[in-house]
């Protein structure tokens, strides 16, 4: 029986606050710290909390003090997880070639978590002031059972081998979160929930069930002939009973042209070359738990004859039909190892058709539903392209080097998007059948208005066009620039995804680099739209300075004009408004220092390092993060990512 135990702590200082806090649709802390207008002042003993802030009077402008806001406010969250694993095996049959072994695999999980969010009472000027203090205090608790059995069957004869595996699996989840909010603590605070008012208490908590048989059986004829065999049998409670289990075969092939007789081919030329081609089927139940089950909430008032009274109604829309999304996969590559082992390489053509994919899709607030994006099964999409790997080692003397680079390409198309086949619209996007997830979408821009008959003389955009607004390209020829005339603008998903890794040792000595990156893709950032806005006082990005003014008319940027009456901020291609999202991030460099065995008793073997992570990104982006995370169907757009931080570490390894 092996067993392993860790247990882990971190604590996270998550650059946020609560948005019931400040009113407004406020952005990411990031575009805030940089909208931040240069006149305001950072501090201002006058002012609750000590902070400064803008006033209605002298700036006119809504401008937070984000330094304010990160120092006044205590928002963190502590985790401590612990982690075990256990696993045993027996042999219950060995002998005459026969081998059958069962083993029992067993897993826990549990993380706990605590929310931690302080809000002192403060005054940080125009629309950002509280003389509320504020207080909410919540735990989280997440845990997971895992218990696997397997039998596996081994058997040799004369040139075959045969391997079969059956298994048994179940997998328990369950969340449970509790939250405490209390209000109007007196100074100096010492922020309990016992020592506010106000206080509320709420909590829920979720399980979740996956429960699943295996099988597999593997194939070799003379190392020549490969075959795999896998099926799976999942059930997960986060559908209804009529479709909780979906099943999951694959299938995958290999050919070793090396062994073959007809390869007269040197072994010192071609090492080994095998061919391979598979085919199968996965599933996808990573959604949130009770989706497909609607429920009553029995707190609605309701007036009887001047009487209140306490009724159910259903408040949120579910799809009770969703399923397994299932994703087929099927490729065909080459492998090869070249003179001894200098060169290895790796060829191949891939295609995954997704279908019944589960995400939630926004329905009107006319329907009065709670939850305004449902999860439901809507469409299905395939991600097609090929992939090269290779790389080169060499050994001379003290003297070893590896470098190896990969390059992945793909090309994606929407095959359907649920019952009705509608487009589905996202930020500055558009996702319809046919097309890409996602491409971005808006207006052809085709210069800029010099002169009053210029206007006159083109489609009519609005009643406030001007010179030094833009010109936005009538596309289906009937005068008046409307929703009618948006075109897709350009790729929301990198077509080209790259990397590059190079070891090193000599003696005692070891490096290691690895660098990584994407093009063939646009970003649309808000960040950088709203530091381009004309209709309000912010912060700007310097591009501003080149803005159309009388003197100034050979430009792509628009005029600064109060309240855009031409709509020059809208989705369009106009400069910076799409921008080239190619990168190369230096992820790891690494230098180490192995020092001679026995140098300390006891001691077998000792490593000093020194890593840098996130060293450099070269791109001409100019926001922070090219590979931020966005929604499914708006991936290029950029809502306000903060900057990967450059990490530098020391460190000593010690084997004993």
């Amino acid at each position: 029986m092996a067993k392993l135990l860790s247990y882990t702590h971190s604590h996270e200082n998550t650059l946020t606050y609560n948005n019931t806090i400040l009113t407004g649709s406020r952005p990411p802390l990031v575009i805030d710290l940089v909208e931040a207008i240069p006149t305001q002042m950072v501090y201002d003993p006058n002012n609750k909390g000590g902070f400064g802030g803008t006033e209605s009077n002298i700036h006119d402008v809504i401008s937070l003090n984000a330094i304010a806001i990160n120092s006044l406010f205590e928002n963190y969250t502590d985790v401590d997880r612990m982690f075990a694993t256990a696993y045993g095996e027996i042999d219950l049959i060995n002998k005459n070639g026969h081998s059958l072994r069962y083993k029992l695999n067993l897993g826990y999980d549990k993380t706990q978590a605590r929310d931690y969010a302080f809000q002192p009472a403060f005054d940080l000027g125009y629309f950002f002031h509280s003389n509320i203090s504020r207080l909410d205090d919540g735990q989280r608790t997440y845990t997971t059972g895992l218990v696997e059995n397997t039998l596996n069957y081994e058997k040799k004869f004369g040139k075959h081998a045969l391997t079969a595996l059956i298994g048994q699996t179940y997998q328990y989840g369950s969340a449970l979160v509790r939250s405490g909010h209390s209000e109007a603590f007196t100074e100096p605070y010492f922020p309990i929930l016992d020592n506010g008012s106000n206080k509320t208490a709420s909590g829920t908590i979720d399980e979740n069930a996956l429960s699943s048989y295996l099988g597999r059986i593997t194939y070799n004829y003379d190392d020549k002939y490969l075959l795999t065999a896998n099926i799976r049998r999942d059930g997960s409670s986060r559908f209804s009973p009529r479709n909780r289990f979906g099943y999951f075969p694959s299938i995958a092939l290999g050919w070793k042209l090396t062994n073959e007789p007809f390869f007269k081919v040197s072994k010192d030329i071609v090492s080994d070359l095998k061919l391979r081609a598979s085919y199968g089927k996965l599933g996808n139940q990573n959604i949130g738990d009770y989706l497909y089950m609607s429920y009553i909430n029995p707190n609605i008032v309701y007036n009887f004859n001047g009487q209140k009274v306490f009724g159910g109604l259903q408040t949120s829309l579910v799809s009770p039909d969703i399923k397994w999304e299932s994703k087929v996969t099927s490729n065909i590559g080459l492998d090869g190892i070249l003179l001894n082992g200098l060169i290895d390489f790796t060829v191949e053509y891939y295609r995954n058709k997704t279908t019944d994919i589960l995400v939630g899709v926004p329905i009107p607030g006319s329907t009065g539903s709670v939850n305004k994006a449902p999860t439901v099964n809507t469409g299905s999409l395939q991600n097609s392209g090929f992939e090269f790997m290779a790389a080169y080692n060499k050994t001379q003397g003290d003297f070893n080097f590896s470098i190896a680079a990969n390059v992945s390409t793909i090309k994606n198309k929407v095959l359907a998007l649920g019952d009705n086949n509608e487009p589905i619209y996202g930020a500055g996007s558009k996702t319809e059948i046919g097309g890409e997830v996602g491409q971005h979408f808006g207006y052809v821009t085709e210069g800029i208005f010099q002169s009053v008959e210029e206007v006159n003389a083109h489609a009519f955009q609005s009643a406030g066009t001007a010179p030094g607004d833009l010109k936005f390209k009538d596309l289906n020829g009937d005068h008046v620039i409307n929703a009618d005339d948006r075109a897709y603008l350009g790729s929301a998903i990198p077509g080209l995804n790259y990397g590059l890794n190079f070891t090193a040792s000599y003696k005692k000595i070891d490096f290691t680099l690895f660098a990584s990156g994407s093009s063939g893709f646009k970003i649309n950032s808000r960040m950088y739209r709203d530091l381009m806005l004309t209709t309000d006082y912010i912060n700007r990005h310097e591009d501003i300075l080149e803005r159309w003014t009388p003197t100034n008319t050979n430009t792509e940027i628009p005029r600064l004009v109060a309240n855009d009456p031409n709509g020059n901020g809208r989705d369009s291609d106009r400069k910076g408004w799409l921008q080239d999202g190619t990168y190369l991030r230096i992820n790891t460099v690494s230098l180490g220092y192995t020092l001679p065995d026995k140098l300390i008793k006891g001691v077998q073997r000792l490593r000093v390092y020194a890593t840098a992570q996130n060293l450099y990104t070269f791109q001409s982006y100019k926001g922070y993060n090219p590979d931020f995370t966005a929604g499914v169907f708006e991936p290029g757009f950029d809502f306000g990512s903060f900057p990967k931080p450059r990490t530098l570490m020391l460190g000593v390894q010690v084997g004993f």
